[in-house]
């Protein structure tokens, strides 16, 4: 019993460093988007695509995103 009891507090703790990573990278493509999208609600879009995505979203975001500051977009 002891055993089910310390894999769910690993369980746990795992579960809430997962979620405070991903609202980390959250904010980070948010802040990259805002730099890189001027003018544009683009960067809330990738917020919500990273939240909901986790990992797949950053992995999207990093391969479609511009290389440098775009005024047009």
């Amino acid at each position: 019993m002891i055993t089910f009891a310390l894999f769910g507090v690993v369980f746990f703790i795992f579960a809430i460093i997962m979620f405070i990573v991903n609202i980390l990278i959250s904010v980070w493509v948010y802040r990259d988007a805002q730099r890189r999208y001027k003018n544009s609600d683009t960067p809330i879009l990738w917020l919500l695509i990273v939240l909901l995505t986790g990992l797949i979203g950053l992995i999207v975001y990093l391969i479609v995103r511009p290389s440098e500051r775009s005024s047009t977009i």
